[in-house]
């Protein structure tokens, strides 16, 4: 089994892999997943899915960050809240 040790800095992973004529997107950090007909059609959702999910944890934070399934999710939803945008999610992703 492969181990991946990554730096506790507030970058997101993108994981993609072809599904059936489709790419899966998977951000471990974040449970979050989407597809997309292509591997940049994929991310483009994922950035705007995590966005979604940000802007959500934010407006129920005090619930979010207490949930033992979302409260390590915190440190990631405060960096994408920092840049609210699609290119300031990307840059997460890019790291």
């Amino acid at each position: 089994m492969p181990v991946v040790l990554k730096p506790a800095q507030r970058k997101l992973t993108a994981i993609i892999e072809p599904s059936e004529a489709v790419y899966v997107a998977f951000c471990p950090e974040l449970d979050l997943a989407t597809e997309g007909d292509t591997p940049a059609a994929a991310v483009d959702d994922l950035i705007e899915m995590a966005l979604d999910y940000a802007e959500q944890y934010m407006a129920e934070y005090d619930r979010f960050s207490q949930s033992p399934n979302r409260a390590a999710h915190a440190a990631y939803i405060q960096a994408i809240h920092a840049n609210p945008t699609p290119s300031g999610v990307r840059a997460l992703f890019e790291g």
